[in-house]
């Protein structure tokens, strides 16, 4: 991998999301229980994070909750719920030491989610606000219609008036990040299931069919070599 070829390329994104999908099915592929999955994809998560942040890339989205997954099992909610509380604890200090803001976006309120989960997620969140070299934005509990509905009752209760896009944008959960150039989903799949719609507007689409537990590094590399080779063009006309 020419890794400091692509580092330096102008045409890189500067933020980008992933729908991390496919850790049951990967499982199951291997004859393990679906949390087994859930266990391979947090620890490839931890990796990646590491390795977007040291491509130069400035902001990452990864969709790890949304507002549907409370109908799984409950004991698969449960256990992704101790999987958060493990990052929240275990990454905390590399978070800091590696200058990591994260920005939290999804309803941390809701009762469903275990007190000792909202509460360090808060506290992280406070933590690391200052902090400028990268940004970090797990989706947990999130919906991206329910986000712009939260943004629009934002406003009614400010009584703001003339709201154009930029003001509306102030009150999303990626209020203070970048604009959202490239979106990664894992497994296949080809939609985005509410998955920041709004940011989405303009950005460009990759759908690998690996499952997310065995989507490398180098798989990072080429998922960024698509997007560099396309014409952006923005609702105008380039040559």
């Amino acid at each position: 991998m020419d890794i400091e070829k692509i580092k330096n390329d102008p045409r890189m994104p500067k933020h980008i999301g992933l729908i991390i999908d496919g850790n049951g099915r990967w499982a199951k592929k291997r004859g393990l229980i679906r949390s087994i999955g859930h266990r391979y994809g947090f620890d490839n998560l931890q990796d990646q994070i590491e390795f977007i942040q040291d491509l130069g890339i400035k902001n990452l989205s990864i969709y790890c909750f949304s507002n549907e997954n409370w109908n799984r099992p409950k004991d698969e909610v449960d256990y992704l719920m101790q999987l958060f509380d493990e990052m929240l604890d275990k990454y905390k200090k590399e978070y800091m030491d590696r200058d990591i803001r994260i920005n939290i976006s999804g309803n941390m309120d809701d009762k469903r989610i275990p007190e000792n989960v909202r509460k360090k997620a808060k506290e992280i969140m406070e933590l690391t606000k200052h902090k400028t070299g990268f940004i970090l934005n797990p989706c947990i509990n999130y919906g991206g219609r329910q986000e712009i509905l939260r943004a629009v009752n934002e406003i009614l209760e400010s009584g703001e008036k003339d709201i154009g896009i930029t003001k509306f944008e102030r009150h999303l959960y990626t209020a203070d990040m970048l604009p959202l150039d490239f979106i990664i989903r894992t497994s296949g799949e080809c939609r985005l299931s509410n998955f920041l719609p709004w940011q989405s507007t303009y950005s460009e689409f990759y759908f690998p069919k690996k499952h997310w537990p065995a989507f490398t590094k180098k798989d990072i590399i080429k998922a960024l070599k698509v997007f560099m080779s396309r014409n952006r063009r923005f609702g105008a006309i380039k040559g």
